[in-house]
């Protein structure tokens, strides 16, 4: 026993010297080390999912914040490290943004670096005005771990919900989707996850502050350790008791092409890619396949005003699976103005004739990559995007539910729209399962790929319903409602793979109740701030 002590004594010797050399660094040297912490957590999140990166890297964050405390100008001082801290950890999780301008050609190449890092420090002002907010509330003891996690948690959600929001690589992220405490997700979503990781990692921050570890210092490591061995004995029990119904009659083929960007959209090359995405389909036979599914935007051409490329699918689908595709469409307003929007549809082919049997029109638009916001500001600053249409795409009406015969309600959600949790309906909108199509081929070969395919994991672990993704030059697949993956197509796979679809669970504690859990858990760790020290 005298022996563990003396173990656990010189580990708190140990740790509280980092400590102290961490905070005491100033100017250059802790803005530093804070891109550098920020760039080290990165690791957490996918493909690598290596939590304790973002375990230490958040450690560091609370010792650096420690040192602005005590800092002549305190609130400045935390803002500066929160920025340079996040601003590492966006350029590392994020660079892959920067594969969309190498896509688009040389012209665009030049523009990347700046668009990167007005992006990515635009980001980070969010997390600098967190910084300099947990400063004003911050303490010498324990307690600054509950200000630090709920200011920071305030940061994510910002970023996640203000203007178009992108809450992308959240903290709660770093938990492999399909395991054991991923399926917490489905009690208080990925959000409720996320603040809980952000006050268990910074814990062990408090850990430190002299030869010995008291227990008041040990408190929030200790609370939160708990509570983690709850959620991974939840999440086990979840798993173990995993039923894997299918729905009767509906068997799916998922397409995933490999095509590569330039060549798609040159005009010479519209019949080669038909003709790819044909023969993928049709590589077996289609008589035990009820529906095929292709990505978003698979053919670089109009295809509802394409009559060749409508009868070449019509010849081949004729009186057989229902294909369901994403596609540009376009459209006149009333006022006479043409439209472009970024769709899904399906279409049956009945005696051969190829019928829209329902069109999903894209709701949440990619800024500049879809359309430009105040558009005309920046065209007149020679600011471009990478749309393809000088106007870009029009949003369509808010996400909805939708039904065919003889195929379960569903939710189509294109691209992006499935990082969003609040994109699902509720209620009696609730679907049986979600549709993500996209175009994962300008992510190039980055870690993007991977991080997409995990918030389409965790919203299935949410919302309790299957997923189905397909998806160019990316990962596509089948996950069923506990996150795990049913059928998957590898990266750059360039195949099609056929698995029926899971059948949902019953409403999520998350669904019915998420943000009274989430408001709840809130309440718990700032509750700890104001107890007495």
């Amino acid at each position: 026993m005298s022996f563990a002590k003396t173990m656990l004594n010189k580990v708190a010797k140990t740790l509280s010297g980092l400590a102290m050399r961490v905070s005491g660094f100033q100017g250059w040297r802790a803005q530093a080390l804070a891109v550098g912490a920020g760039a080290f957590g990165v690791l957490g999140q996918a493909p690598f999912h290596l939590w304790p990166f973002s375990l230490i890297s958040l450690v560091v964050l609370v010792w650096l914040l420690d040192g602005a405390f005590a800092n002549k100008r305190p609130l400045r001082a935390g803002a500066a490290r929160a920025f340079f801290f996040a601003f590492g950890q966006f350029m590392a999780g994020l660079y892959w943004i920067g594969a969309a301008f190498i896509s688009r050609g040389p012209d665009y190449i030049l523009l990347m670096p700046f668009a990167l890092v007005l992006l990515m420090a635009g980001l980070a002002l969010i997390w600098a005005l967190a910084g300099a907010l947990v400063l004003r509330f911050w303490t010498k003891d324990a307690r600054r771990i509950a200000v630090f996690a709920l200011g920071f948690f305030a940061a994510e959600w910002v970023r996640g919900h203000a203007f178009t929001g992108f809450p992308w690589n959240l903290p709660g992220m770093v938990w492999t989707p399909g395991g054991a405490i991923s399926q917490s997700a489905s009690l208080m979503g990925v959000w409720g996850l996320s603040l809980l990781t952000l006050f268990v990692f910074a814990a062990p921050a408090a850990l430190v502050g002299g030869v010995h570890i008291r227990w008041w210092q040990a408190l929030p490591t200790l609370a939160g350790g708990g509570a983690f061995l709850g959620l991974f004995v939840f999440g086990a029990l979840h798993l173990g008791s995993a039923q894997n119904e299918m729905q009767e009659n509906v068997r799916l083929r998922v397409v995933q092409a490999k095509i590569d960007q330039r060549e798609k959209w040159k005009p010479e090359n519209r019949t080669t890619v038909l003709d790819h995405y044909l023969n993928l389909s049709t590589a077996s036979p289609l008589d035990q396949v009820s529906h095929v599914i292709w990505p978003e935007g698979a053919l670089p051409t109009l295809l509802l005003e394409d009559g060749p490329a409508l009868d070449r699918i019509s010849e081949t689908f004729k009186d057989g699976p229902v294909l369901l595709t994403g596609i540009t469409r376009r459209e006149r307003d009333e006022a006479g103005k043409t439209l472009y929007r970024n769709s899904l549809i399906a279409l049956s082919f009945a005696n051969g004739l190829p019928r829209v049997e329902t069109v999903y029109d894209k709701h949440h638009l990619v800024p500049f990559g879809e359309y430009m916001p105040l558009g005309g500001l920046f065209s007149a600053i020679g600011i471009k995007g990478l749309i393809n249409f000088d106007d870009g795409f029009t949003p369509g009406p808010a996400p909805s539910s939708m039904k065919i015969d003889n195929l379960p309600t569903f939710s189509p959600q294109i691209c992006y729209e499935i990082a969003y949790s609040r994109f699902t309906p509720t209620g009696e909108g609730r679907p049986d399962w979600i549709l993500n199509v996209s175009n994962d081929a300008w992510f190039g070969p980055t870690t993007g790929p991977y991080q997409h395919l995990d918030h389409a994991r965790f919203r299935a672990i949410e919302e309790g319903v299957p997923v189905v993704r397909s998806v160019s030059s990316g990962i596509a697949g089948i996950i069923d409602p506990y996150g795990r993956m049913v059928l998957q197509l590898g990266r750059n796979a360039d195949r099609a793979g056929d698995a029926n679809l899971p059948k949902p669970l019953p409403i999520t504690p998350f669904r019915r109740h998420g943000g009274a859990i989430l408001f709840i858990l809130a309440g718990v760790i700032f509750s700890y701030r104001l107890s007495r020290a």
